[in-house]
């Protein structure tokens, strides 16, 4: 068995009841733009402290207070500029609110890490909204 597969059967064992929230696309409605509603859904993850690869894979402005790592066989998606698509955000059985800055596909073991910002420490990294059309 490799790690990875090992990892995804630790994530199965220890993962712990979360909250997901999505950003479905937005889109312009008479010129103005409008965001989709976000979609909150159940999953099971792992949050736990990054360790100092996590924070060292991070521009060295980013890594401040507030981050931790998430572990989940649920896709995990950080913002798209080119997509114009927010940052998922994953919040824990305390309300906490986190928003995912870095994302990864483990493919070989069949789960996502990423790496999650503390809402209320987010400096306002987030897709910006598109200008409105004339």
């Amino acid at each position: 068995m490799s790690l990875f597969a090992l990892a995804g059967l630790a994530v199965d064992i220890a993962a712990t009841p979360h909250t997901l929230r999505t950003w479905p696309a937005g889109s312009y409605v008479e010129g103005k733009w409008t965001q989709g509603d976000g979609v909150e859904a159940p999953i099971r993850a792992i949050m736990q402290a990054p360790s100092a690869r996590d924070l060292e894979s991070l521009p060295e402005g980013e890594r401040t207070e507030g981050l931790v790592t998430v572990w989940s066989r649920t896709p995990l998606n950080s913002a798209d500029e080119d997509d114009r698509t927010r940052a998922d955000e994953v919040m824990n059985a305390r309300g906490e609110a986190y928003r995912v800055v870095k994302a990864q596909d483990r493919a070989e073991g069949g789960f996502y890490r990423a790496i999650a910002r503390l809402i209320t420490h987010d400096r306002g990294r987030s897709v910006p909204e598109p200008v409105e059309l004339p």
